[in-house]
């Protein structure tokens, strides 16, 4: 049972390694980022149904998880400009969880008693937020959760659950691809996104995984890794997880390894998938890199065969014209997706409460096609998968190679199983 503080805060961004993790966002916007109330009322003459939405703005990383706070703005847009929710206009209460504990506590506890819903929130320390989430049971909070602490509290909702464990789905079809590669690992785990690293491991066993190099390390306060990459060649390793870290690191790591002329047989990168990611990158270091994903290219490749990817692109250029996707965005926007869902479906008043029931029901959830089906009632993960790779400095899908997931080979591995 996970209860010492220190051990849950470092919990906190470590459950993104599937399908999201950590990466520097980009994008601009001219709109307001910190604490108020925004969204406006388009004109609709409703009582207005206030949402909050905590992120991390300001911290080691700025503005990292703004792309989050743009895209819930741009669905509370889309719902206001087509006549709200039965006539009612959303309004968005906002805050900023600094990237700390103490920032995530103070902001989700002046936020959330001031609104109907949680939305698309997400903060690298987000177990931090249990004391809120705990004070407003009734509150229905819908977001990405990176803590499994938080999933156990009930008036939680992820639209991508991740219980203690790994889905592998894709690394099954990557090491299929690689004969042993599996058995050589090398991880560079970032200190708050230490338990990342620890389900990968775990869940690579089943598949014959075996360490050969391993570091965990502040990585915001590191501009050089030629010594793990040395280290790493020497250890023999032939498969390279950047997962869990942000997109400057990686960039910073695989130009490392670049300059030592060492290239594993596979690089997996999940955070790689990023709008800024390729001009950071030298396009030679970055060259083959997997990104094994449980959401589809929502950058533009999958535009025109999923309709979540299509709405969320559409309506972030509306909100915020020249953002940038990205992984955390389309996160918020799922989740956002999922609780429009949940009031549309409510009974009664439509109450905080109401809504909390409906979410109850919701067994099947895809956002559109834009995230693999999972249940978010049952909080049972996505099993189906999809991998991208970079070619040619450009991000190609590779399997499936048209559309949708693939569940070939699919299974959740429990931690420790």
């Amino acid at each position: 049972m996970l209860t010492h503080r220190s051990r849950t805060a470092r919990l906190g961004i470590g459950f993104a390694v599937v399908a999201f993790t950590l990466t520097a966002c980009g994008g601009g916007s001219t709109k307001p980022q910190g604490s108020g109330t925004t969204g406006g009322n388009h004109g609709l003459t409703g009582t207005p149904i206030k949402i909050g939405n905590v992120v991390d703005l300001t911290g080691p990383i700025p503005g990292l998880f703004k792309g989050a706070r743009e895209a819930t703005e741009a669905y509370v847009d889309k719902i206001n400009s087509s006549g709200g929710l039965d006539g009612h206009p959303v309004e968005l209460v906002t805050g900023d969880s600094q990237t700390t504990c103490n920032g995530a506590t103070a902001a989700w506890g002046s936020v959330m008693p001031q609104v109907q819903a949680m939305v698309g929130s997400i903060s690298g320390l987000d177990s931090c937020a249990a004391k809120a989430l705990n004070a407003n049971p009734k509150i229905p909070a819908v977001f990405e959760i990176l803590n499994p602490v938080l999933s156990g509290i009930p008036n939680t909702f992820a639209p991508a659950p991740r219980p203690l464990g790994q889905s592998i789905g894709q690394f099954r079809y990557i090491s299929d691809l690689h004969p042993g590669a599996v058995k050589k690992m090398g991880y560079i785990a970032n200190t708050v996104t230490e338990y990342t690293t620890l389900q990968l491991q775990s869940g690579l066993k089943k598949l014959g995984g075996a360490t050969a190099y391993t570091r965990t390390t502040d990585v915001t306060k590191q501009t050089d890794f030629t010594s793990d990459i040395i280290k790493m060649r020497s250890a023999g390793v032939k498969w390279l997880s950047l997962d869990g870290l942000p997109i400057d690191v990686i960039s910073r790591i695989l130009n490392n390894a670049k300059q030592q002329h060492w290239r594993p047989e596979v690089i997996t990168a999940v955070p790689a998938y990023d709008g800024n990611f390729l001009k950071l990158a030298d396009p030679a270091a970055i060259e083959g890199v997997y990104l094994p994903m449980q959401m589809v290219m929502f950058l533009g490749q999958d535009r025109a065969t999923s309709v979540g990817a299509d709405e969320y692109l559409t309506w972030l250029d509306k909100a915020h014209p020249g953002s940038k996707p990205d992984i955390f965005g389309a996160q918020a926007w799922a989740s956002m997706e999922l609780w429009t869902e949940a009031w549309k479906a409510a009974a009664g008043t439509k109450s905080p409460d109401d809504v909390r029931f409906a979410l109850g029901t919701i067994t099947k959830f895809d956002a559109k096609g834009l995230i693999a089906e999972a249940s978010p009632t049952a909080r049972t993960p996505a099993l189906c998968w999809m991998v991208a790779q970079i070619k040619n400095d450009k991000f190609v899908r590779i399997e499936p190679a048209d559309k949708g997931f693939s569940c070939a080979g699919a299974e959740f591995v429990p931690l420790g199983g």
